[in-house]
């Protein structure tokens, strides 16, 4: 979902495509294999290469996000059933345009998606399955934050300096070098996403520091990089802006701010919002505080603190050990790098070319 959300912001919705996805549809609906499974044939043989791929999946999102909506409009008056409230579940729940378009469309008075809605929170629904069958408990208390603790490293790190360092401090770091830092905060996030306990962050106001990201990611250069904001400040910065703690809506940067935080804003100038208060995270709300006040920004550039295709990393030698960043902080503890990484030129090369 990430890949695609990211991917289709590249193209542009062409109306007369339209018509012809609806007589696939109509074609393909009883097919035992599925409409999806005929679509790519089907729409090849009919239109050939006149439109990019960019252009055809962007308009294919849309046509998919309308007639979602139209089907749970018909869903629900043939129920018969009053449904004020929804829960999205299942990997789609990782779209956040289709998210987005199911709260904007009015047919629930409130729509919530878990933060783990893929595979990722089988095990959670499992267990809670099993608890209601042995307790007949019907809810269980949870926290995002109920994942594994940071594992103890025992000694020096070679090659890496260590010395104690505030929040406070941290935020100065990162608005005064410009680069990334490793954040290792406390037990994991549960689900696919960083939620600022295992978090790579850095300065939003950098527009480099989307390019740099991905590169030390090894992601595609299209694809966007979250933000991860406060929450009493969102509003002002993004429409909707409201509350997302867990990065399930789509936001757009509004104008005022697009030209201030551009390593947050994607090709269609739209951010995969995080908002944080006190409560859900106290460090990370006092590091975007304490940032806040160097730079007029309430936010930073987030996203997860892992090795490629792997999950969190379980402690401060595994991200040393990734190195691809100059400095790891965790309970107050900053390691940095003896021979540094040179962002500068990473960030001079995106200068040169403009973004």
């Amino acid at each position: 979902a990430g890949k695609v959300m990211a991917y289709i912001a590249k193209g542009q919705v062409v109306d007369a495509l339209f018509p012809i996805f609806d007589k696939i549809y109509r074609e393909q609906y009883d097919n035992p294999m599925g409409f999806a499974n005929h679509f790519a044939k089907m729409f090849k043989a009919q239109i050939g290469d006149e439109f990019c791929d960019e252009d055809i999946l962007a308009t294919f999102h849309v046509y998919l996000q309308d007639l979602l909506i139209v089907k749970l409009k018909k869903k629900i008056q043939r129920s018969g059933i009053i449904c004020a409230n929804l829960c999205i579940v299942g990997g789609c729940g990782l779209n956040i345009k289709w998210n987005s378009a199911i709260r904007k469309s009015g047919i629930f008075d409130g729509v919530y998606v878990p933060p783990f809605p893929n595979d990722s929170g089988s095990a959670i629904g499992a267990a809670c399955n099993s608890m209601f069958n042995h307790t007949k408990q019907l809810a269980v208390q949870w926290n995002v934050y109920s994942g594994p603790a940071l594992k103890k490293n025992e000694g020096k790190m070679p090659g890496w300096s260590e010395r104690v360092c505030s929040i406070k401090d941290l935020a100065k770091i990162i608005h005064d070098t410009q680069e990334p830092i490793v954040f290792l905060n406390g037990h994991a996030e549960l689900g696919p996403r960083a939620l600022g306990n295992r978090s790579i962050l850095g300065s939003a106001k950098n527009q480099a520091m989307k390019t740099i990201l991905n590169k030390i990611k090894d992601r595609e250069d299209y694809r966007p990089v979250s933000p991860i904001c406060l929450e009493h400040k969102s509003e002002e910065i993004f429409s909707p802006g409201s509350y997302d703690p867990y990065m399930l809506f789509d936001h757009l940067v509004r104008k005022e701010w697009l030209s201030i935080i551009p390593a947050i804003c994607h090709l269609d100038e739209s951010a995969r919002l995080q908002t944080v208060n006190k409560n859900q995270n106290h460090n990370i709300y006092e590091l975007l505080t304490e940032y806040e006040k160097l730079s007029g920004v309430p936010l930073l550039c987030n996203t997860s603190a892992n090795f490629k295709g792997c999950g969190f990393f379980p402690d401060v030698e595994s991200a040393i050990n990734w190195g691809k960043t100059n400095y790891v902080w965790s309970s107050n503890i900053l390691y940095e790098k003896i021979e540094k990484v040179p962002f500068i030129e990473l960030q001079q090369e995106e200068h040169s070319y403009g973004g």
